[in-house]
């Protein structure tokens, strides 16, 4: 009875934390007007964004599931304990999520397709323009083992002789960011695969 009791207050706070998570993708970051059709802001809209954090949550319950289940399982059979890192493998891919939007909530890129320009402004207040041909030291690929409800977390990670850019996988799932994920796609990289790929 107490396992089952720590278990609720578990899932109580995780149900908590997640729903103050929900108003910060109601946040709006300021946007600066681009007339040219030619510069992209490379960004995620909140509609991408809580579809994502949709499909984690579906891979966060199942994981609840089975922890519960392993609990109870665990009582008779200590076997079933087994199957706890797989439990808290699931779990956990909300705190990834939540650390690749807010990654992506703290920086506003704008992209220009025609000079390869890219000009970065991070929420306090740093800012950095570079030449995506010519500045980029290093391009570097993280991504987690596998899938889960179809969503594969992982980051790009580029160096410039002045600061490392942060990019996260959600971005490419913007349709409008395809040209700048595109020009990525050209540049040799080392791709390293981790289990949770934390920024």
């Amino acid at each position: 009875m107490g396992k089952i009791i720590i278990i609720g207050i578990l899932l109580a706070v995780l149900i908590y934390f997640t729903l103050r998570r929900l108003n910060f993708f109601n946040f709006n970051k300021p946007s600066q007007r681009i007339n040219s059709s030619r510069i992209i802001e490379v960004t995620a809209p909140t509609q991408l964004l809580k579809r994502g954090l949709k499909r984690t949550l579906y891979t966060v319950g199942s994981g609840l599931v089975l922890l519960i289940l392993i609990v109870a399982l665990a009582a008779k059979f200590k076997i079933a304990l087994i199957m706890l890192p797989i439990s808290i493998y699931l779990i956990a891919q909300f705190f990834v999520l939540n650390n690749h939007v807010k990654t992506i909530r703290d920086q506003q890129i704008h992209y220009d397709s025609e000079t390869q320009d890219v000009h970065i402004e991070w929420i306090n207040g740093k800012s950095l323009e570079f030449n995506l041909l010519k500045d980029v030291t290093e391009l570097k690929e993280v991504r987690a083992v596998q899938k889960n409800n179809g969503l594969h977390m992982g980051y790009y990670q580029l160096s410039t002789n002045t600061k490392v850019i942060y990019l996260p996988y959600l971005l490419q799932e913007n349709p409008v960011n395809k040209p700048f994920f595109d020009k990525l796609q050209l540049f040799n990289r080392s791709i390293e695969t981790k289990l949770f790929p934390i920024i």
